[in-house]
């Protein structure tokens, strides 16, 4: 697929964006408590859009914050997808925080999912108190009964702090997996994403900041306009691509990175030695990147050995496309995503310095890259069940 969207030079299209606005919150806890500090001292409004909410430790504590903030008049909504269930019984303390009552077709995917990926161990939920008075709570709204497909991640607080990336709310992201959250300030970029979200206005790299979006109630059905845009990202590249990412299953993304390592570009990739879903779909992808491209010397991939949860690429040192949305094709027509686009120099070498810092746990791809056809085959079965809706 050819990408459209973009002029080919972005350097023509894109004015770069103040710096001050901009920030990397961390790595891990230092995110999370970022995060939750901001919702904790909200004065006005709280607006949540969240995929995973799992009942632990780090869900317990932006609950309290969520609650803290509620009981002195700040008005709270909260996006929780229904969907989101089936991977909160599957992971971590297979508790989740707000979907305690297990149907029957969430748990049959949550028990086949724990066979396939190894995941022993009851899901039956256990009652809190912290989710029963959420849901109780008079300036509290939760949106959580349906299935929303809404893979997102986004913090919005008092309408001026912007907070989105690749962090679930759990344990497992604040201590054990890799992600990138980044804020943006500013009462303009929060107003810039809701006309986005709601289908008014097309992406528009001129301004510097701007949000790559999927919505499936603003866009056409079968539609992803969001694809052709980071596509294009992609192909303007001059000098380098750096890619931290999840899943890589859509092969869309594969051979615009073979085209920039054929045009000489130093493309970086930096994933999980072995994801903990799609594990061996995306060692089969990584290993086509290296066929296609000619397993070139400009081509590095790094495979970490824990978890790489990140969904970023930084093209050429300036520009930044960080959020919700992997390289598959649930990201691109089946679930909403919110990603950033930020043409700023000082901020994308800053996300290139996180990413450097999780790169130097990993091992630099030397020989074949090897996978179980069976698992393989099983993961696209399950990816092909989860796009049935649309894509």
């Amino acid at each position: 697929m050819k990408a459209v969207g973009l002029p080919v030079s972005l350097h023509e299209a894109s004015r770069p964006v103040e710096h001050a606005k901009l920030r990397v919150l961390g790595p891990g806890d230092v995110a999370v408590q970022a995060i939750i500090e901001r919702v904790r001292n909200a004065e006005r409004t709280v607006d949540i859009r969240a995929f995973l909410w799992r009942d632990d430790e780090a869900g317990n504590q932006m609950a309290q914050a969520v609650i803290s903030a509620a009981d002195r008049g700040a008005k709270v909504t909260i996006h929780k997808d229904k969907i989101a269930a089936v991977y909160e019984y599957t992971g971590g303390n297979k508790q989740s925080f707000f979907h305690k009552r297990v149907d029957a077709t969430r748990g049959f995917q949550a028990w086949f999912l724990g066979l396939v990926y190894r995941a022993p161990g009851s899901f039956k939920q256990k009652p809190n108190a912290l989710s029963a008075q959420m849901l109780a709570h008079p300036n509290i709204t939760v949106e959580h009964l349906r299935k929303r497909f809404d893979h997102s991640k986004v913090y919005i607080v008092d309408d001026r702090y912007l907070m989105l990336g690749s962090m679930g709310i759990g344990d497992n992201h604040r201590h054990d997996w890799i992600d990138v959250m980044v804020e943006a300030e500013g009462a303009d970029h929060v107003a810039r994403l809701r006309e986005r979200m709601a289908g008014h206005d097309e992406f528009d790299p001129s301004r510097g900041l701007d949000f790559l979006v999927h919505s499936r109630e603003a866009h056409r059905a079968k539609s992803c306009p969001m694809i052709s845009h980071r596509l294009a990202l992609i192909d303007a590249a001059k000098v380098s691509i750096t890619v931290e990412m999840a899943y890589f299953t859509d092969r869309r993304f594969t051979a615009a990175l073979a085209r920039a390592v054929q045009r000489g570009v130093h493309v970086r990739v930096i994933t999980a030695e072995l994801a903990d879903v799609l594990g061996n779909s995306n060692r089969v992808t990584l290993d086509l990147l290296v066929r296609l491209s000619g397993a070139r010397e400009n081509l590095e991939i790094v495979l970490v050995p824990r978890m790489v949860h990140s969904k970023v690429v930084v093209i050429d040192h300036r520009y930044s496309d960080v959020g919700s949305a992997n390289f598959t094709q649930l990201s691109h027509g089946v679930y909403d995503e919110i990603n950033l686009y930020a043409d700023n120099e000082v901020f994308a070498r800053e996300i290139e310095a996180e990413i450097e810092s999780h790169a130097d746990e990993g091992t630099l791809l030397s020989q074949k890259l090897r996978w179980r056809r069976v698992y393989s085959g099983l993961e696209r079965a399950v990816m092909a069940y989860q796009s049935r809706r649309g894509g």
